[in-house]
């Protein structure tokens, strides 16, 4: 992903999460592109070293952390690490997440409570565990990945949208608590977005694709543009704001 000169990230340590959608390589890679060693944490083993290798490709330092992250004491243990391995922490990117799409009324109380802690939860913890940091050394960024169901309705996912609205609140919420500390607090809520789309012509005959004004899927790469702005200096006038990526759909809510 071609990262503009002026967008570096040179001298910059960042943490990011990563999940069984294969995004993370691609977001881990290019903070790594434009100048940032990065830390890497996961329940996937695949996936955490798929994106520390991205990483290393870029000729940056990484380090990885595979485990289950169910609560502070894990998240607060991977920030120290990622302090001690790689020299500090300047950027948090939340970029995992847990679908469910299933009806109300056949959701268990279990279900709910998995997907609002795996997601609303788990974004919460890693802002906390970074959030002592950041704000103890006056300056730092952090970046959540969203779904835009933060903000648009859709059957047989109340309890997802809802776990995705809560992390956008969580947002707004930490860019007030801790705008003073010199933290910044962004969310980048995406549409339809795949690793490895089809072809256009393919997208294309697909019904969901015709509703977005742009007809097409997206990309990671075109999620870790945005995420690159959002986790340096030349973004600190920018907190507490949820960006869409989502060629357009949200222009029809």
């Amino acid at each position: 992903m071609p990262v503009p000169n002026e967008w570096t990230l040179e001298g910059k340590v960042a943490l990011i999460t990563a999940d069984a959608r294969g995004w993370a390589a691609v977001l881990a890679g290019a903070l790594a592109e434009a100048g940032a060693d990065v830390a890497v944490a996961g329940d996937s083993p695949e996936h955490v070293e798929s994106a520390a290798s991205a990483v290393r490709k870029e000729g940056r330092r990484a380090a990885s952390f595979v485990g289950a992250f169910p609560g502070y004491a894990e998240t607060d243990a991977a920030v120290s690490r990622t302090v001690s391995e790689l020299g500090g922490l300047d950027i948090l990117v939340n970029a995992s997440l847990n679908q469910l799409g299933k009806p109300t009324l056949d959701t268990t109380e279990f279900e709910w409570n998995t997907v609002m802690d795996a997601n609303a939860g788990s974004a919460f913890r890693w802002a906390r565990s970074a959030g002592r940091v950041m704000t103890e050394q006056g300056s730092g960024h952090i970046v959540n990945v969203i779904s835009e169901m933060a903000e648009r309705g859709l059957t047989n996912h109340a309890a997802f949208s809802a776990s995705q609205a809560a992390i956008q609140q969580i947002t707004r919420s930490l860019s007030l608590e801790w705008g003073t500390a010199g933290v910044r607090i962004n969310c980048i809520a995406t549409g339809w977005v795949e690793l490895n789309p089809p072809p256009l012509e393919e997208q294309q005959k697909e019904l969901l694709v015709r509703y977005l004004p742009l007809r097409r899927k997206g990309t990671p790469d075109e999620i870790a543009t945005l995420m690159i702005y959002l986790a340096g200096d030349f973004s600190d006038f920018t907190t507490g704001q949820t960006i869409f990526v989502d060629g357009g759909a949200m222009a029809h809510a």
